[in-house]
């Protein structure tokens, strides 16, 4: 893996807001470092893919955060429970962006082997309500008096104030067994302590105020149960009737602290999940395709452009065999001009050989006519 070679710039307390309904998905290995990023993560850090890819995710660690934080965070994941919480990044250029960090491990042999981060943009409440959390938490560290912590993503208080805070952490059937444990003291009341009903001075039998004190008990253990459990019950089937009808945009309230808060955060991390895994497939499918338009359109531009120099080939060729049918008839006439060229030698040969023949014929006659005449004068008398 490449490592960042370039020096980052000091933080510079801007900030970069994110867009609505923005969702930042990234993946890690059990080590921290990134393996997975998308589109929009590699935009709000403002390095590039390849900067980030192998890096350790503590490059967007913007100095701001408590290192209580993120201790926190890695012991809550590495117990193989998801972790969420308001978190402060760093961009490349020293600028920041809050985000709604949701940590979840992905859990294989019961330990975990990589750690899917899904992000979304907070509210201004949801910040301001960071910054001053995180502000105490400085000012606890500098003065070494701690009242409370980060646990979980939440906030635990310190000391005699936590033993309540037990209570919310008590399964749903150690809650159930509790309620009924108080509706049965509560019936057995009027038979262990009657004076302190007054069963002695209204004259009611003690079953009376026994049943009495059953139906009271039961009606508020009922009334527990329905606020407590059953509304959370149907929250979570609406929940999952989105998610089985493929529509992630659902979501629902829910508290940590409830019996079932924990199966009510892990149903909306799951829907949480699965939106940004769609989102981040649907993101890459849509550059693909935006990219294969490209080539679509590169094809059908180089077809046109094939289609031209065909038409200028096709235009070639045809000058080509012109000039070629001017070559042939030239060929063929410097071949006649030829032929006329050697049957006119022929002839010449033939009319030199004519002219001597009759040089010669003249020779003869010229030697006939000086053997026929004397060479001296004859003398007439």
């Amino acid at each position: 893996m490449s490592k960042l070679s370039v020096a980052l710039p000091s933080v510079t307390q801007r900030e970069f807001e994110l867009m609505e309904g923005t969702t930042l998905v990234s993946t890690t290995d059990p080590q921290g470092r990134i393996t997975h990023c998308n589109t929009e993560f590699v935009k709000a850090s403002g390095f590039d893919y390849d900067e980030l890819l192998g890096q350790p995710h503590s490059i967007v660690r913007h100095p701001d955060m408590p290192p209580e934080a993120f201790a926190d965070m890695w012991a809550t994941v590495g117990r193989g429970r998801p972790w969420s919480g308001i978190v402060k990044n760093r961009r490349k250029n020293g600028d920041h962006y809050w985000v709604h960090a949701n940590v979840s491990p992905v859990m294989k042999n019961g330990k975990p082997s990589a750690y899917m981060s899904v992000r979304l943009k907070p509210t201004r409440a949801q910040i301001a309500g960071a910054e001053a959390l995180y502000a105490k938490v400085a000012q606890e560290r500098a003065s070494g008096h701690h009242t409370f912590k980060i646990h979980a993503g939440g906030v635990r208080p310190l000391g005699w104030r936590d033993a309540l805070g037990r209570l919310h952490r008590l399964s749903l059937a150690h809650r159930l067994t509790l309620a009924l444990a108080a509706c049965l003291a509560l019936g057995m009341t009027p038979a262990v302590w009657p004076g302190l009903v007054g069963a002695d001075s209204t004259g009611l039998p003690l079953w009376a105020w026994q049943m009495l004190l059953f139906v009271l008990g039961g009606t508020a253990v009922m009334a527990w149960l329905n606020r407590t459990v059953l509304r959370e019950l149907s929250s979570a089937d609406r929940l999952a009737c989105d998610v089985a009808g493929c529509n992630l945009n659902g979501t629902m309230d829910f508290k940590t602290t409830s019996p079932l808060g924990s199966l009510m955060r892990r149903l909306w991390l799951i829907n949480l999940n699965m939106r940004a895994v769609v989102t981040d497939v649907r993101g890459e499918v849509d550059g693909m395709v935006d990219k294969a338009r490209d080539i679509y359109q590169g094809s059908q531009e180089l077809a046109r452009r094939t289609e031209s120099q065909a038409s200028g080939v096709e235009e070639t060729s045809a000058s080509v065999e012109q000039v070629s049918g001017t070559i042939r008839q030239t060929v063929e006439t410097v071949n006649d001009v030829a032929q006329l060229g050697v049957e006119a030698s022929a002839e010449a040969t033939r009319g030199g050989q004519a002219v001597d023949a009759v040089s010669h014929s003249m020779h003869e006659i010229q030697s006939a006519s000086s053997r026929a005449w004397p060479s001296r004068p004859i003398c007439w008398h």
